[in-house]
């Protein structure tokens, strides 16, 4: 009997401390909201993979923000990538406020490509989105060609 009632209150114990793990994280702000991603007033047209969409969205939100930095962190690894993005955050951040329309599509090697037109921007944003991973070519996740003309 003694023994049944320490199994009761070890039981109930752990389920306290695990139930109670959700109680010491405080920030429950949807992934969307945190990452900027929510603000876009985007629409996609055709036939974007969860990947290629999210790094796409990623990429804007960064540009909309004009934050080089964190443009930096969605690009294929380099010397420059820094430089690069923010040649494209002076490009494009003053676009990137305005409603965006992006066209992804896949290629024949596991990359895929974004052409985006900002409302009553001049130009087209182009963005290559490469593998991440070059051993895997056709996962989906995907990084961008920053040295590209964009």
């Amino acid at each position: 009997m003694r023994r049944a009632g320490r199994a009761v209150c070890a039981a109930g114990a752990l389920v306290l401390l695990l139930g109670g793990c959700d109680a010491f994280v405080t920030d429950h702000t949807p992934e969307r909201v945190r990452n900027g991603t929510n603000e876009l007033d985007l629409t996609v047209t055709g036939r974007p993979t969860p990947g290629s969409l999210a790094v796409t969205e990623h990429v804007l939100a960064r540009l909309k923000a004009r934050d080089a930095a964190g443009l930096a962190g969605f690009a294929k690894d380099g010397a420059g990538r820094e430089d690069d993005a923010r040649r494209w955050v002076a490009r494009w951040g003053d676009a990137a406020q305005r409603p965006a329309t992006a066209h992804l599509a896949t290629g024949e090697k596991g990359d895929a490509f974004a052409e985006v037109r900002f409302t009553g921007a001049r130009g087209t944003l182009s963005l290559m989105l490469l593998p991440e991973d070059e051993d895997d070519p056709y996962g989906d996740s995907f990084v961008v060609a920053l040295d590209e003309d964009g």
